[in-house]
């Protein structure tokens, strides 16, 4: 049980640093090659964020119920990313071409894409390295900060050859995902009775039952109004950051340095984040990061110039870790086990709806009011839902045992009513 915990804990960690060097290679500098290499403005821009999170929306809740109904079985991940190998030739020969000759054709295919295996894609694979991590006793956020490493490798590479011919970084994503793909492999996962029996016994009404709790819904809403507007606030951050200098490929590679050094700095962060939120409780980690990321957008439309601007986007690497760790904690100490892949699908469900309407409206804003007056807009949103969810998240680490009493409570209620009924 040892080795094959730490052969796991050593193929997740490769799998997930390969995954994210995949994700950063193709997507990190996105908005650079929307703009720079097509010519696509702020405005289009942020409708395709749109469409991609519309795709997320969509197969986001699918994923998160297959996800559970699979349990520790390897099936979706081995479509996902047998998907993602072909990530080069799709966005240098079918998504650029499309959105320069037929924009709408290309979203919508663009986003097909994206939206599968980035947006959703994503949460499959952390759910999974979750569940494993709970099974075999290691910490998820230490197989993640393996991840942040290899996004961090991707953004200081790519930081450099988009320069040289953008179709690199497309290429090297397609390379990296084979990795991924053997590490998949590798990873041996021994699926007891017991735990197939739980997978089995999942049924569409206890999704059904988690969507009717408040526990829930006060978790969505802080997804809503903190995480997903920082998302929408970094999707054109790389625009802003790059016009701080006086040309644009100084500005590139600046921004790339900057970007790895920052998840760098992230991979860090996530070694001695579970010990940090254990000490403070998922709830208040939250809280917390939703503290940091409030300020840092308003702190980013301050007019002090590329290294301030440099100086937010670092402080990142701070509340990041402390996302990625909580939430899943929050969700295991709160929720049914046999949910955690539907609950966290469900949550990035809620946020991928927050983007697709908010993205383009946001686009549109930097264009009429510009950068850093939005960014004041986006701050105090989030600083407002986060003083909220001081009162609405909860911090009662027995909240998990008492939601599953309380099912069993309830589904007695309905049995008895049905014997009475059938009796009378």
């Amino acid at each position: 049980m040892m080795n094959l915990a730490k052969r796991n804990y050593w193929s997740l960690s490769v799998f997930n640093f390969a995954y994210l060097f995949t994700w950063s290679a193709a997507m990190s500098f996105f908005v650079i090659w929307l703009g720079q290499s097509l010519g696509i403005s702020q405005t289009y821009t942020g409708f395709l964020y749109a469409a991609n999170s519309i795709v997320a929306l969509i197969m986001q809740p699918l994923f998160g119920y297959l996800s559970d109904k699979l349990g520790l079985r390897k099936h979706l991940l081995y479509i996902l990313f047998t998907i993602l190998l072909l990530v080069g030739p799709f966005f240098i020969y079918v998504y650029g071409p499309l959105l320069q000759t037929q924009f709408v054709i290309g979203a919508i295919v663009g986003a097909l894409f994206i939206g599968l295996v980035f947006n959703a894609g994503n949460g499959v694979v952390d759910s999974y390295m979750d569940k494993v991590s709970r099974k075999y006793g290691f910490e998820y956020g230490r197989v993640r900060m393996w991840g942040s490493l290899g996004w961090a490798a991707a953004t200081f590479v790519a930081g450099r050859i988009i320069n040289i011919n953008v179709n690199l970084t497309f290429w090297i994503a397609s390379v990296s995902a084979i990795v991924a793909m053997i590490c998949i492999f590798l990873t041996k996962v021994e699926i007891s009775g017991q735990e197939q029996q739980k997978t089995e016994s999942l049924k569409l009404i206890d999704v059904l039952h988690l969507v009717r709790t408040k526990k829930f819904w006060f978790l969505m809403l802080f997804m809503v109004g903190v995480t997903q507007i920082y998302e929408v606030y970094d999707q054109q951050f790389a625009t802003y950051f790059v016009s701080q200098f006086s040309s644009k490929a100084e500005g590139n590679q600046f921004l790339g340095d900057l970007s790895a050094v920052q998840v760098f700095l992230e991979f860090v962060f996530l070694f001695v984040t579970p010990w940090f939120v254990n000490k403070t409780t998922a709830k208040w980690a939250l809280i917390i990061a939703g503290s940091i990321m409030s300020l840092r957008i308003i702190g980013s439309s301050l007019p002090f110039g590329s290294i301030w601007v440099a100086a937010m986007k670092m402080i990142h690497s701070l509340e990041k870790p402390l996302i990625l760790v909580a939430i899943f904690k929050y969700i295991t100490v709160n929720f049914d086990q046999r949910l955690s892949s539907t609950m966290y699908l469900l949550y990035l469900f809620m946020g991928s709806l927050v983007v697709s309407i908010f993205s383009p409206i946001v686009g549109h804003m930097y264009e009429v009011l510009n950068f850093p007056i939005t960014y004041v807009i986006l701050g105090s949103i989030a600083g407002l839902f986060t003083i909220i969810s001081c009162f609405t998240l909860t911090a009662d680490k027995k909240n998990g045992e008492r939601y599953l009493e309380e099912r069993r409570k309830q589904d007695l209620k309905r049995a008895n009513k049905k014997a009475e009924a059938v009796h009378s």
